[in-house]
Order: structure tokens, then C-alpha cells, then sequence
């Protein structure tokens, strides 16, 4: 069998929670690389996991020949400036969501890949949710019709200072770092509709430097509307992530998975995600995103979640976060 051989840049808690230990138990996989500005966090992981080699430099880990692929688990504000290396590397590359900082990195990023042979592909793991696969079928399928509204929520307890409440390294709050998964699932779901204008507040409790709650709404040049709530600081007993999809012939809805249709069925399956925690769902999608971007480096699937459409996500977060800065509508 055919093993990928992976690096990893960056050993931070994405990494350390998810990524590594998924990359750790597949068959297809040989971890042969990390780098990480902390030399010693990185030789603790290394260890753990059976890493081949600890690297001590950016450049050294990237143009090594005995790496195939690279993740990049870092901070935001060095995405762009490690992508763009890899794939300029030729290697194939994984970039954890946010694809970049702004629009402008993002748009740097989404050039170079397309000149580029490798696989590259951005992390938007909740595409990979089972419910939110089955979801997108009922769409696809027509099962609810013509879709006029889509109401998103992601709500999630952030009270620790951490660098996703730090601008310079984030890029914005809660809107890029919440806000770009959901916006992410809201087009993947749809088809991808030509966006015509968004309206945006947001508000500063945890931090004079970034917002911590979003309330956005999203008009689409096929008539249909989106509304969605992001939020690091509005009360929840859990973290939810959750859509409801109506259309002219029912609803959908996960979060718990359901299906509602004017004919009167309904689809409510039995193991559902309430009787499932929110972490074990979360990691399960994971797993099904780097086994995607694994498969697609073997030739085995085409790559989705590309460079292209982080793009469009991106360029809706602007418009959302100059929406609220000015305090008006944002017509495209």
C-alpha cells in the first residue's frame, strides 16, 4: 500500500486534538515531519506520535524530499506566507480553516493553486458532519424544494485570552474564526448562489480588539435570504452548530437531523446527534476530511472544500465586516 508522507506545521490545539491523532491511525499515512516555533513542544510530539523528524526550520520542513504533503495547523496570520511556500514546494497541502487573514492573502493563496499541480485543499471540516452531508442531499435531490430561506447558528463559550482574540494574528473574531464554517456550509450546502448584499452587526464584550457576537444576513441575487448568529459570549449550556433549511416543498434542520415535507413525512432518525455529543461528532468530521484530502493526494477523489471556494467564503466575510463598520447595507 501506498503511504503518504505528511508533515506537520504547527502543533497547537487543532493539531494536537484532532489532526495528529487521525493522521496517527491510518494505514495510508506516514507521519515524517513537524515543525513548530516551540522546538521542545515539537520533540514531545514527535514522540508521541512516532514522527520520523523534528525539524528546526520553516524552509527545511517544506522543501524536504522526503515529505508529500504539508498541513498547516498554524495561527492565521502565517497561512498565507507558509502556503504559499508549499505549494510553490510542489508538495500537496491541507491549510486549516481560515484559508488566510483577509481576502488579499486568500486571493494569493487561491493563484498559486491554480497554476500549481498539487493538491491543495482548506480545512472546512463541518461539510464533513454526516448530518450536514445528508442535509446538503435533501437540497441536491429536491426532497424540500425550491430553498427561499436559511437560518445558521454557531454558538460556542470562549472566555480565555487566546491569539484568536488577538487582530494581528487572527484577522477579526468570532466572524473569521466561527463565521467561515458556517458561511462555508451555508454556500456548500446551496450550490453556491451569487451573493447580492449583506447586512452585518457585531458587538465587543470579551475584547476592545475583536467581536465575540455576529448577527448577519445574507441576500442572494435567486431571492433567497440567509440569517445567521455567531458568538463566542451569548449564553448556551453547549456549543452548537446547527441549520434550518426551508424550501417550498418542507424544512430541514441538523442539529438534531431532521426532515419535514409539506406531504406530511417526516425523517427523524433514530441516532440522531442529540443522542451523540458534540465532540464526537466534531471529530468523526475531521476524520472524514484528512481521509478526503489523503484519498484525493492517492487519486482516489477529486478535492472539495478548494482554495476557489474559501475564496468566495472570504470575500463574503469582508463584505460582512465593512457592513459593520460603516453600519450599512453592502450591496455586491
Amino acid at each position: 500500500m501506498r503511504k503518504v508522507r505528511v508533515g506537520i506545521i504547527g502543533v497547537g490545539e487543532i493539531a494536537q486534538n484532532f489532526h495528529l491523532p487521525i493522521y496517527y491511525k491510518l494505514n495510508n499515512v506516514s507521519l515524517e515531519g513537524v515543525y513548530d516555533i516551540n522546538t521542545s513542544k515539537s520533540k514531545a510530539i514527535a514522540e508521541k506520535y512516532e514522527i520520523t523528524k523534528v525539524y528546526y526550520s520553516l524552509d527545511d520542513i517544506i522543501n524536504s524530499d522526503e515529505i508529500d504533503a504539508i498541513d498547516i495547523c498554524t495561527t492565521t496570520d502565517s497561512h498565507a506566507e507558509i502556503a504559499l511556500k508549499v505549494i510553490e514546494s510542489g508538495k500537496h497541502c491541507l491549510i486549516e480553516k481560515p484559508i488566510a487573514k483577509n481576502i488579499n492573502e486568500a486571493r494569493l493563496i487561491y493563484d498559486a493553486s491554480k497554476k500549481s499541480s498539487s493538491k491543495v485543499m482548506v480545512g472546512t471540516n463541518q461539510r464533513f458532519r454526516y448530518d450536514a452531508m445528508v442535509l446538503k442531499n435533501f437540497v441536491q435531490t429536491g426532497e424540500i424544494g425550491e430553498i427561499f430561506y436559511v437560518k445558521g447558528s454557531w454558538l460556542q463559550q470562549k472566555r480565555g485570552k487566546e491569539w484568536r482574540q488577538q487582530i494581528e494574528k487572527s484577522g477579526g473574531g468570532v466572524l473569521i474564526d466561527l463565521g467561515v464554517s458556517l458561511i462555508d456550509s451555508l454556500l456548500w450546502i446551496c450550490n453556491y448562489p451569487d451573493v447580492q448584499s449583506v447586512t452585518t452587526t457585531t458587538f465587543k464584550h470579551l475584547s476592545d480588539s475583536v467581536e465575540d457576537v455576529c448577527i448577519g444576513s445574507i441576500k442572494f441575487s435567486n431571492g433567497m435570504i440567509a440569517t445567521m448568529e455567531i458568538s463566542w459570549s451569548l449564553f448556551t449550556s453547549k456549543n452548537t452548530f446547527s441549520f434550518d433549511v426551508h424550501g417550498s416543498k418542507g424544512s430541514a434542520s441538523i442539529n438534531p437531523l431532521q426532515l419535514f415535507k409539506s406531504d406530511g413525512d417526516i425523517y427523524q432518525p433514530i441516532m440522531n446527534t442529540d443522542n451523540l455529543s458534540n465532540l464526537s461528532i466534531h471529530k468523526k468530521s475531521f476524520e472524514n476530511e484528512i481521509k478526503h484530502f489523503i484519498n484525493a493526494i492517492l487519486g482516489l477523489n477529486p478535492i472539495i472544500s478548494t482554495p476557489e471556494e474559501a475564496l468566495k467564503t472570504m470575500k463574503i466575510i469582508d463584505m460582512m465586516y465593512q457592513s459593520s463598520f460603516e453600519n450599512k447595507t453592502i450591496e455586491i
